[in-house]
């Protein structure tokens, strides 16, 4: 296969992928994040590798690409954007604790967590989601393939069923982009109402 023909079918593989995935189980994400801004608490994401890429970019999304004026925000942290904690907890305790560990630190009643994962496996998200459930704050899982552990136990889950991980990860990226400009382009006024209440555009 040439290259024309192998970006060709890169592309059409990808749009039947979003094309396919549970458009639905997008609904419970933007409540949570809309929960986030009026209790005023912090969404908390993780990711490890192209995931953790796409976990930084969210937060610039969710916070600074939702902020208005006079409206609660959005705060948002990643959990490996900090190298020094990342690795003082790698290199002391377990590089599978690095989230869950930091969740000890900072997890609020008010807060929820993202992660981002394409296989749903990786250890040190797991052990992240399984803190936070144990902890009572909503818990969302955007991940790959056969949707891993992640799948079975986050409280809210966005599978997109792709055996391929850009494609996982295109897709994950784009989730968090129609998201957030959902709610910066629609909610604006009503973010303090929109929990209660159905939203639409």
């Amino acid at each position: 296969m040439d290259f024309a023909d192998f970006v060709e079918d890169y592309y059409q593989r990808y749009i039947q992928v979003i094309k396919d995935f549970d458009k639905s189980s997008l609904e419970p994400v933007l409540e949570v994040f809309l929960a986030v801004a009026k209790n005023q608490g912090t969404l908390w994401v993780a990711g490890n590798g192209g995931s953790a890429a796409i976990g930084d970019h969210t937060v610039c999304d969710v916070t600074k690409g939702t902020y208005q004026p006079d409206q609660p925000s959005i705060k948002s942290i990643s959990l490996s954007s900090n190298t020094a904690m990342l690795t003082a907890l790698g290199n002391d305790i377990a590089y599978e604790a690095v989230f869950s560990e930091q969740l000890k630190y900072y997890l609020g009643h008010h807060d929820a967590l993202l992660l981002v994962s394409s296989s749903g496996n990786s250890p040190n998200v797991v052990a992240a989601c399984e803190y936070a459930n144990q902890r009572g704050v909503p818990t969302i899982a955007f991940v790959g393939f056969k949707g891993g552990k992640l799948k079975e136990i986050a409280r809210h889950c966005v599978w997109i069923p792709v055996e391929n991980y850009g494609m996982a990860e295109d897709a994950h990226q784009s989730l968090m982009h129609v998201t957030t400009q959902y709610i910066a382009s629609c909610v604006g006024h009503r973010l303090h109402s929109a929990i209660a209440s159905e939203i639409s555009c």
